[in-house]
């Protein structure tokens, strides 16, 4: 709780507007001495007559005055510092913490809802709002590991580097846990702070940790303790394990067995505790950042630092404003007075409402406009279920479909009610049926029909699901492995989907402002046809330019997987790796 010790005048010269009422009284007392000049004494009762009652002339002069107080009070400027300031900005924890995020096969599988690798993403989102200085970093691992983000003090660069997470930027398959320690031990080996600690966010994967990559995971861990750098898990998957769903349909198999994808907590539980560190499952709760950030990473003794100026304050003006408006009210329009008061307690919130739903119709103005980046930007301004669900839905537009399972991801966990997670349910099915993802896809509709049986789109986008598994789940796998254990049923995406699957951008209820979104796509794809005449192309003049318009483009996951292909030592060539 704020104490009221540390109350700061942001414009304390504010406060000269109580000499108002002095002056108006010393002016009011003037006036009424020349009007009473103006008679004899035994007339004066005659010449100068009293307005109202001395009661109520009394009553309304203190109120007056309490307005003016109150008045002079918020012109003042009262604030009070916010949580980042003052004496936190002196305790500032200066320390950088490297986060090792797995992006291996199995982070796919869905036994933790709405996937293990987007779960992942949201609990760093939540983990980067509950640090207090602390310097974050990011790489990534499977096979290889590959540096995405050195530590830095910049948050909202953290947050496009969690963006950009995924698995298709590092080359190698597999669960390499030690190549992942040493580059680790590697980038914080080089930073300024003397503080540091890695936080690996992992499934945990049996696999990753049997045979000589235990060794190899225990040797790395053994060097960072010896660096003086503890080692915190958190561990984004069930106990009971999940089948690993291919991109290509089909699930990973090892000699014609579905591999089942469990976690080994023991063992990561051992490098955590050889190094200092700790072990969390992630959960429904903030038990998880309880046990690994507030218990752990925040009591890690911090390099020091200087106390910082204050620039962030709560204004408290508005309060004594009120009240002054109040008093003013009841001083000189006491029959006015409650009605208004109602009134404001009654605007207050609707102008909160009012503007929220201003925000949310820009946002669909952008979606119907095309606009599709600057809609994801507003509507992650709104946030909540609707603002996940719009972002998913422009991601979508934009074809960018690992961003539409993640938006559409966190618009389920923020669902309120069954309907909204039916919602959020069945556009996440489409989004991961667009990657290929028949299972999850399947299993996301499924869902769905238990709170809507009668969904005739669920039920039609299901067998469709279906459909694709049974053409793809005898197809063998057509990379070569090179002698690496397992193998993986592997199929072809098909590519007439879109056409077959009843697939709107999102759902949304009738009276919200995105309902008109299938009427005006409908409009918009009319006038294509009506519009334009037919024009004859030459096919080579067509190949030609579309391959200079593909120079022309800008790839940047292919700049992001170069970057971090500079940082893989080949230790995936040189061990055998399970490929998920």
């Amino acid at each position: 709780m704020t104490s009221f010790e540390q109350l700061d005048w942001a414009t304390p010269w504010g406060s000269l507007l109580l000499a108002v009422p002095f002056v108006l009284a010393l002016l009011a007392y003037r006036r009424r001495a020349r009007l009473a000049a103006w008679a004899e004494p035994h007339l004066q009762p005659w010449a100068v007559a009293a307005k109202g009652s001395g009661e109520r002339r009394n009553g309304r002069s203190h109120l007056a005055w309490l307005a003016w107080v109150l008045l002079a009070l918020s012109a003042g400027g009262p604030r009070l510092p916010l949580d980042e300031s003052a004496d936190r900005a002196a305790a500032r924890h200066a320390m950088s913490v490297l986060v090792a995020l797995d992006v291996s096969a199995s982070m796919a599988a869905s036994d933790i809802a709405p996937d293990r690798l987007t779960r992942a993403r949201l609990e760093l989102a939540d983990l980067a709002k509950r640090m207090e200085g602390e310097r974050l970093g990011l790489l990534l691992y499977a096979g290889e590991a590959g540096l995405l983000l050195p530590p830095t003090d910049d948050a909202n660069l953290f947050a496009r580097a969690l963006d950009q997470a995924g698995p298709d930027l590092i080359e190698a398959q597999g669960t390499n846990v030690a190549v992942a320690l040493q580059l680790a031990a590697q980038t914080l080996g080089k930073e300024r702070t003397a503080s540091r600690a890695v936080l690996l966010v992992s499934d945990g994967e049996a696999d990753s940790v049997s045979g000589p990559l235990a060794e190899h995971a225990r040797k790395a861990a053994q060097s960072l303790k010896a660096a003086g750098i503890p080692l915190y898990v958190l561990v984004v998957s069930s106990e009971a394990g999940a089948a690993i769903p291919l991109p290509d349909g089909g699930f990973a198999e090892r000699e014609g067995v579905q591999v089942a994808s469990r976690p080994a907590l023991d063992s990561y539980a051992e490098f955590a505790r050889m190094t200092g560190g700790e072990l969390a499952a992630a959960g429904d709760g903030d038990a998880d950042w309880r046990r690994l950030y507030d218990g752990g990473i925040a009591r890690l003794p911090g390099d020091a630092a200087a106390a910082e100026t204050v620039r962030a304050w709560r204004m408290l003006h508005a309060w004594p404003l009120l009240g002054a408006l109040l008093f003013f009210m009841l001083a000189w329009l006491p029959r006015a007075a409650p009605s208004a008061a109602l009134l404001l307690a009654l605007l207050l919130p609707a102008e909160h409402d009012a503007v929220a739903a201003e925000a949310e119709r820009q946002a669909w103005h952008s979606y119907r406009s095309g606009q599709f980046n600057e809609a994801i930007r507003q509507y992650q301004k709104v946030g909540g279920h609707a603002g996940e669900m719009g972002a998913g839905a422009a991601s979508w537009k934009l074809r960018d479909y690992a961003a539409a399972v993640r938006h559409f991801g966190a618009a389920l966990l923020l669902a309120r009610n069954d309907s909204e997670r039916a919602d959020a349910l069945y556009n996440l099915g489409n989004a991961h049926f667009a990657l290929a993802r028949w299972q999850t896809a399947a299993e996301s509709w499924r869902a769905v029909l238990q709170m809507r049986p009668a969904d005739a789109r669920a039920q039609r986008n299901l067998a469709e699901a279906e459909r694709q598994l049974a053409r793809h789940r005898h197809e063998p796998f057509k990379t070569d492995l090179r002698g690496r254990r397992g193998s993986i049923a592997e199929g072809e995406a098909s590519s007439d989907w879109d056409t077959e699957l009843a697939m709107p951008e999102f759902e949304a209820p009738e009276d919200s402002v995105l309902a008109e979104q299938g009427e005006a796509a409908g409009a918009r794809l009319q006038g294509a046809r009506t519009a334009g005449t037919s024009v004859s192309l030459d096919a080579r003049r067509l190949q030609s330019g579309l391959r200079k318009l593909e120079r022309l483009q800008e790839h940047p996951r292919t700049l992001l997987k170069g970057m971090l292909k500079q940082d893989s030592s080949g230790a995936a060539q040189e061990m055998e790796l399970a490929p998920w």
